[in-house]
């Protein structure tokens, strides 16, 4: 059985994360996966400490010779800086290296450091998440593969609010927690009674409480009872919380950002407050809502877990040849 070893940051929060987790409990027929963190939630010393810890334990690891694939998940800026070098270790040591692109801004990183993008993804093979970033990296990456972000296996729920809604995202400014507060504040001085569930920050007043970071039974109960789902991100690879939100039916009111993620499942919306308050009090008062949600576990059939891994597979299998 063959062994592919995932480097990112499979033990942080976020996003990331959570597809490499789901990579590694899911790997391809025929294959094992490991991994090996790069990256930790703490401050700046934290995170060197992990860069210069898995640089270490990359090299070790390599030198076993148990591992066919190393592939590595990397974002921009200070992640791309530290996994180039993960990049060259990988293949001093003569393994393949497959190359994850999740950033959503990945574009303007580009714009900034194309000819060093170009020369570091013309040496290995690498995947992005949508055709639309396929074509829109092209210039800079060269051939491409495109395999998308996998949903969990989770049921589509019933029992639904429609004056709950909820963004799910890390604490940054580009998530637009703040577009979703004061569209939520409209509503509610219209006499309307919406209430807001944000997680990932702290906040509370009348409406709208933002749970903190959560997970486990918190989480289940916000995706299961909250009636759509608000993602006006300024920009996203591919969010996990809109395709998750998808598969479980709830719909979307989402950014640009996620345009081509969904057809009829979700709608998307300028990214400004009172566009995204009128979309919601339709979401509470029209007759799309019904739709959008019957939908959307129809239009996440192809993030299944079923559907993605193989992908995973096919490609592994074709570095290695």
């Amino acid at each position: 059985m063959r062994t592919v070893l995932h480097v990112g940051p499979s033990q942080t929060r976020g996003g990331m994360g959570a597809v490499i987790q789901l990579l590694l409990a899911n790997p391809p027929s025929g294959w094992k996966a490991d991994d090996l963190s790069s990256h930790s939630d703490g401050g700046v010393v934290d995170v060197l400490k992990a860069w210069w810890n898995v640089r270490k334990q990359l090299k070790v690891r390599l030198s076993l010779g148990d591992v066919d694939v190393v592939h590595i998940h990397t974002a921009t800026r200070w992640s791309w800086k530290r996994k180039t070098g993960l990049i060259k270790i990988a293949q001093n040591a003569n393994i393949p290296v497959v190359l994850s692109l999740h950033s959503g801004d990945f574009d303007r990183h580009c714009k900034e450091r194309g000819p060093e993008v170009h020369r570091v993804c013309s040496t290995l093979h690498t995947v992005v998440l949508t055709e639309r970033w396929q074509e829109t990296l092209s210039p800079w990456l060269g051939e491409s593969s495109v395999i998308p972000n996998p949903v969990p296996n989770v049921s589509p729920s019933t029992e639904r609010n429609r004056t709950e809604f909820l963004l799910m995202g890390r604490s940054n400014p580009m998530k637009g927690q703040e577009i979703a507060i004061e569209a939520t504040r409209k509503l509610r001085s219209q006499g309307i009674d919406v209430t807001l569930h944000l997680t990932g920050i702290e906040h509370s007043e009348p409406g709208i409480t933002g749970h903190g970071w959560v997970s486990g039974e918190t989480k289940e109960r916000l995706m299961a009872s909250c009636g759509t789902l608000l993602s006006p991100s300024k920009w996203e690879g591919l969010s996990m919380s809109v395709i998750e939100a998808m598969a479980r039916g709830m719909p979307v009111l989402a950014s640009k950002a996620s345009e081509g993620v969904f057809d009829k499942s979700g709608k998307i919306i300028d990214l400004d407050a009172t566009a995204f308050s009128e979309a919601m009090q339709e979401m509470i008062e029209g007759d799309d809502w019904q739709e959008m949600a019957s939908l959307g576990p129809v239009e996440a059939e192809k993030y299944q877990l079923a559907n993605v891994i193989p992908k995973w597979g096919q490609l592994y299998e074709g570095v290695v040849k």
